[in-house]
């Protein structure tokens, strides 16, 4: 799934790094800093991130990549 943005962005608006945004969605800090540089990710990891956000993942994928498939 594409990402609608930036994580580093999104974590900051929320009062979070990236690494406290990590451990928040349960994910290694490699894994989510690759996220981070790809803007992708697979669904469920989508999920945790808006979890650990606090948004619904609709906030942060890019459904007009999603319509492209």
């Amino acid at each position: 799934m594409k990402l609608k943005g930036n994580l580093e962005i999104m974590a900051a608006r929320k009062g979070m790094k990236l690494s406290q945004l990590a451990d928040k969605a349960g994910l290694c800090r490699q894994n989510l800093s690759t996220i981070k540089n790809r803007g992708t990710c697979t669904a469920m990891t989508a999920c945790k991130i808006a979890a650990a956000l606090g948004v619904d993942v609709t906030e942060i994928v890019d459904e007009n990549h999603l319509m492209e498939q």
